[in-house]
């Protein structure tokens, strides 16, 4: 796992289904919230101190000292708090302005893909099993849920449809170390 040798923090937590919104806070020595979601042998979180409400009245149904919640139910997360962040990409991406539709949900920010030839080609080679969505807004006014503003918002990719407005310029390569006068590609 990542971050084995970091020393453990509290990471409050936000995760958001379909009918739940779940607040707790988990003990972890990842460091960067990206990283805990698209663990390829992680598929639930362990949280402290939980909280289960219904989406849109915010109603309490439920709390624990510990709760065990399904990342393939989760439509998205966010930290409540700050998280320490790798402000360096593991590799070249291109950030795009775009609109996921998580039913009853929307989130609106900049989501980061890879370069390719061309935007489609881009978006259909994102493998992540979350994305990473910056700058992001989310709300779900048919059940009252309001608009809310985070600084980055991981969304579960296999429930999201992701939209891409016409317009968005796209690079095929992240600039001159990419190109064929040097001969030679970024190794990140």
């Amino acid at each position: 796992m990542f971050g084995s040798f970091n020393p453990v923090q509290e990471l409050p937590l936000t995760l958001v289904t379909d009918r739940l919104v779940i607040q707790g806070s988990m003990l972890t020595r990842v460091r960067r919230l990206t990283d805990l979601v698209n663990e390829p042998d992680t598929p639930h979180l362990v949280l402290q101190n939980a909280t289960f409400m219904e989406v849109g009245s915010r109603r309490v149904v439920a709390q624990g000292v510990a709760a065990q919640v399904q990342l393939s139910d989760v439509l998205f997360a966010h930290t409540n708090g700050q998280m320490e962040s790798g402000s360096t990409m593991r590799m070249p991406k291109q950030p795009v302005r775009a609109t996921l539709l998580l039913p009853p949900f929307t989130v609106e920010g900049t989501i980061y893909l890879p370069y390719e030839s061309e935007l489609r080609i881009a978006l259909d080679a994102y493998g992540d099993r979350f994305v990473a969505v910056t700058g992001a807004k989310y709300w779900a006014y048919a059940v009252a849920e309001s608009p809310n503003f985070v600084d980055l918002l991981v969304v579960n990719h296999a429930r999201a449809h992701i939209s891409i407005a016409a317009g968005v310029q796209w690079r095929a390569d992240s600039g001159p170390a990419h190109s064929e006068s040097e001969g030679r590609q970024n190794p990140w």
